[in-house]
């Protein structure tokens, strides 16, 4: 169990699942909660697990050509 700081705030302790419900949808707390960076990794985890193989590949190649274009730069801006 780990805990976080979106809170769906106004509700007492035992609190019918209706009103907890009815409380998330209007304080929007599942958008807060994917607006964090810790949803984000999870999600960017979930992606990378989804991924074939030739999708990897194509990963491979974009990284390539980045780090190519990066390396282009600094070396004009050395000489």
């Amino acid at each position: 169990l780990s805990l976080t700081d979106v809170v769906v705030s106004d509700l007492s302790r035992g609190t019918p699942q209706g009103e907890l419900v009815q409380g998330w949808k209007d304080q929007d707390t599942l958008a807060k909660w994917e607006s964090t960076s810790w949803a984000k990794k999870l999600a960017a985890k979930k992606r990378r697990a989804s991924l074939t193989d030739f999708d990897r590949f194509k990963v491979v190649l974009l990284k390539k050509q980045k780090s190519k274009l990066i390396a282009e730069k600094v070396n004009a801006i050395k000489f």
